[in-house]
């Protein structure tokens, strides 16, 4: 069976009309998908984010009402009270 240069053409504007369809359209498949994966990722890290606030606030709540939690913080910075000694250590150069 040979086909008409009708046939051909119609054939060939079916099929790019798919192709448009599926790629090229604003509301295409694949924009869809590329959209829906973006979504995903974006909604993965909201919830660490909200996880993260959380502790935050679980955290800021402890230092309302714990004194010696400020004073280890105020420590790992390398603060001191008032009375402590501090010791400074040179190293030799070789």
């Amino acid at each position: 069976m040979k086909l008409k240069k009708k046939d051909i053409i119609f054939y060939s504007i079916i099929f790019l009309l798919i192709i448009y369809i599926a790629f090229i359209d604003s509301a295409s498949y694949y924009r869809r998908y590329r959209t829906k994966q973006k979504l995903e990722i974006v909604k993965a890290d909201l919830e660490t984010m909200i996880q993260e606030n959380q502790r935050l606030q679980e955290e800021n709540k402890k230092l309302e009402h714990d004194r010696s939690i400020w004073e280890k913080k105020a420590r790992e910075l390398g603060m001191q009270k008032n009375g402590d000694e501090v010791f400074m250590f040179k190293e030799e150069s070789k």
